[in-house]
């Protein structure tokens, strides 16, 4: 009899501790989705932001580089406006925006290389917003008649696979377009990634001989792209290959790319693996809200807000107009550190660069200037306080 009251007993405290279980995550889940509706009454543009990317957005599901623009995808400019997309999302649970993550996803995948052996799991640099959507040849320098392989397209494009999934709970697309993961990470793994860990940027054709070559250059930011492909590779699909090269590049590109003397990150490595001290806006956000709190981040997120005017505005380095984007990555590294957001960014971003007509973002206060889908995606990830794994 006593062995079976114990045994009541001890069944009874689990069952207690279970329901306790169950509350502590109603209550948390509770918590985060007030957290989401608070983020979309305060900053209620976010949304109109969101919107506008949907306006570019076709039958298709390509996502034009803004109004009016031919081109598509430019240097992976739409998949930075689904994750935008995504962050809509998960605020509001509209299933328009799901649905134009999925549109997009789908998209993408019908213009991955998947025949060519030598390219399979690329993407060209950019692509027609007409059909059938051709590529288009790019040349960012002299010599350079085109370009392609560029690691961050291929990454992001299972990052938002795993996104989808995230945000739906359903593992649909994340099946469906497997193999297009997995030739996207491996053509990262094999032709990008360098001997000492990093990734190389992309693929050049050059006019001399019409052959393709590696661009020596390690950009400090598109480390967090593989990463950020690399870690939903390693979730969706359990490989350890990815979570390898993932757990690398979180650990190390913070060091590797951080410059102790300015306090912040630099461009990149070049090909003599001498980093680049020019100080590159965006790493200073982008990559803190992927890695959250490190000494490199807080110090790269203390430069961000040291150079702040009194409006909020961004004093941009190279003297150039303050920029939207700026703005966007303070606000992205200040949530991912649990740091005040930056008020007076925000006010300054949703009143100067923000278009109310159109709900779109300029790159500056100049009402003349571009408002590309990316910069949108990006403004929206910020405002909504949205992290990319939590």
């Amino acid at each position: 009899m006593a062995c079976l009251t114990n045994t009541i007993a001890r069944v009874l405290v689990m069952l207690m501790l279970f329901a306790l279980w169950c509350l502590i995550c109603l209550s948390a889940k509770t918590q985060l989705n007030q957290t989401r509706l608070d983020r979309t009454a305060e900053w209620p543009q976010a949304v109109r932001i969101a919107d506008f990317i949907l306006t570019l957005q076709n039958a298709a599901g390509a996502i034009p580089d803004q109004f009016g623009a031919t081109t598509v995808n430019e240097d992976s400019n739409m998949e930075y406006a689904l994750i935008g997309l995504g962050a809509a999302y998960a605020a509001t649970r509209d299933s328009r925006y799901k649905d134009g993550l999925e549109r997009g996803i789908r998209w993408l995948a019908e213009r991955e290389e998947m025949d060519d052996p030598l390219w399979k799991g690329s993407w060209r640099y950019v692509y027609s917003a007409n059909p059938p959507y051709a590529p288009i040849p790019t040349s960012p320098g002299a010599g350079i008649t085109d370009v392609r392989g560029v690691d961050a397209t291929s990454t992001l494009f299972v990052y938002l696979l795993y996104l989808h999934q995230k945000l739906t709970d359903s593992d649909t697309l994340a099946r469906a377009y497997a193999a297009n993961a997995q030739a996207a990470l491996d053509f990262v793994i094999k032709h990008n990634l360098d001997k000492d860990g990093f990734s190389w940027s992309s693929w050049h054709q050059h006019a001399s001989d019409g052959q393709w070559h590696l661009y020596a250059f390690k950009y400090s930011a598109d480390q967090g792209d593989v990463y950020l492909g690399m870690q939903a590779g390693s979730l969706l699909y359990h490989s350890s290959e990815c979570e390898r090269v993932a757990r690398f590049l979180k650990e190390n590109t913070p060091v590797r790319f951080f410059s102790k003397t300015a306090g912040r990150y630099g461009l990149g490595l070049n090909q003599k693996g001498v980093l680049d001290p020019t100080p590159y806006v965006f790493a200073q956000g982008y990559l803190p809200w992927m890695w959250g709190d490190t000494v490199q981040n807080r110090q790269a997120l203390s430069w961000l807000r040291s150079r702040l005017s009194s409006d909020g505005s961004p004093i941009e380095p190279d003297g150039k107009p303050a920029s939207s984007l700026s703005a966007a990555v303070l606000g992205m590294a200040a949530a991912a550190l649990k740091q005040p957001e930056p008020l007076k960014s925000f006010q300054w971003l949703t009143t100067k660069p923000y278009d109310p007509a159109r709900a779109g973002v300029h790159e500056t206060a100049d009402p003349k200037s571009s408002e590309y889908n990316n910069v949108a995606g990006f403004c929206a990830i910020s405002l909504l306080g949205f992290m990319p794994f939590n």
